[in-house]
């Protein structure tokens, strides 16, 4: 038997108008779509984006500016040289060209010193920056301390400099310099130590002289089994003889199996067979043994700390 289904008209839906709650929610969730997209769309394009396109600095690099710097302080080093070395055989004339050419336009005609060819001359034998003061990010005032041989024998100069930098990072001397009192010397007395006895003591001078003898003479490779596996030491600059080792004290609280001893000698120059009076600051570690971990604390000991 067939069954034959009928046709029934598909009812037409009436569209329900929208109350304004529900409204709100669809436009809502429009807006919510909306945002998603956009940081969606940005995220993309941040990470298909070339890496020069974003601007990164270093973690090791400084992005402040420091002033005043390595080059202005070696052209005040460079100008006071200048200005302070002269003799009365100099050529005034050149002797002021040389010096107007450290400084600005406005100062070059009054800058050199006027010499006197009754004067005695003097020459400049060292010189190095002692102090600065910074004015503003591109004005300074750069003290250096200069060694001069005069007539009367050798004596120290304190000038000042004032040094500008300008937007290209050019330097120039942009006002009159001006002599200066040196540093007051400070009243510090050498520190006082605990004299060290018994076994530890005999122990601890063994090492510690055969080191210094090493180490004064100039014999890199004599210090190697004094010193901690993996340690490395270099030796003193010239040659110079251990004379007499003098006291040896204790100075800080020991830690463990590490001390810090100061160490007094008597070191002959071989050259010039000068006689000097020394002392040492030299941290020793026991393992097997004392070893001489560093000298004078600077970090002159590699390796262990």
């Amino acid at each position: 038997m067939r069954l034959v289904r009928r046709w029934r008209p598909r009812r037409r839906e009436i569209a329900v108008p929208l109350t304004g709650g529900e409204l709100l929610a669809r436009l809502g969730r429009l807006a919510l779509w909306a945002a998603l997209a956009v940081v969606l769309v940005r995220g993309v394009g941040d990470i298909l984006a070339s890496p020069s396109s974003t601007p990164t600095v270093r973690a090791h690099q400084r992005t402040d500016d420091v002033w005043p710097d390595d080059a202005a302080r070696a052209f005040a080093v460079e100008f006071a040289t200048a200005y302070l070395h002269h003799s009365p055989q100099d050529d005034p004339g050149e002797y002021a060209r040389r010096i107007a050419g450290f400084g600005s336009t406005e100062l070059a005609s009054e800058l050199a010193p006027r010499l006197d060819h009754r004067g005695s001359g003097q020459a400049v034998r060292a010189a190095t920056v002692a102090g600065s003061i910074t004015l503003d990010a591109r004005h300074a005032l750069l003290t250096v301390a200069a060694t001069v041989t005069t007539a009367d024998g050798v004596t120290t100069r304190h000038l000042t400099v004032p040094v500008a930098r300008d937007a290209a990072g050019g330097l120039a001397v942009y006002d009159l310099p001006s002599f200066v009192a040196a540093p007051t010397r400070a009243s510090a007395a050498p520190p006082n130590g605990e004299p060290l006895i018994g076994d530890e003591r005999a122990a601890v001078e063994d090492v510690v002289g055969r080191f210094l003898r090493a180490y004064l003479a100039g014999d890199s490779g004599g210090l190697s089994y004094l010193v901690p596996p993996g340690t490395r030491i270099a030796a003193a600059g010239g040659r110079f003889e251990l004379v007499e080792l003098g006291s040896i004290t204790s100075v800080g609280e020991p830690r463990g199996d590490e001390r810090v001893v100061l160490v007094r000698v008597q070191a002959r120059d071989t050259f010039s067979r000068a006689l000097h009076a020394l002392r040492y600051r030299v941290r020793l570690v026991r393992r097997d043994r004392w070893y001489v971990a560093d000298i004078n604390g600077a970090g002159t000991g590699r390796g262990l700390r």
